[in-house]
């Protein structure tokens, strides 16, 4: 983290505003990932409940690919809001 700060008060004003950019870009990808595989695993949650037996476990598994995925993105997301945090000049 301490090199990345480093690096970060080296970045001009122009420099500054198009990671900012592409921070906000990353982030609004982050989200639609996130919604898309919450959806998916709302779909999956129920087509678990409702299949046939010899289906519940292949359902089963890709629900959990799917929470695995969406914890993911949740980490993902995190960093970065920090990043964004960082790029702004706030010392958290």
């Amino acid at each position: 983290m301490r090199v990345l700060k480093a690096l970060l008060r080296r970045l001009t004003g122009g420099d500054l505003r198009a990671l900012r950019s592409e921070v906000a870009e990353m982030r609004a990808a982050v989200e639609r990932i996130d919604a898309l595989v919450q959806q998916m695993n709302h779909e999956l949650h129920a087509a678990a409940e409702e299949g046939p037996p010899l289906s519940i476990g292949l359902a089963e598994r890709v629900r959990l690919d799917a929470e695995t995925a969406l914890a993911s993105v949740r980490v993902i997301d995190r960093q970065l809001r920090r990043l964004g945090l960082d790029a702004d000049g706030d010392p958290t």
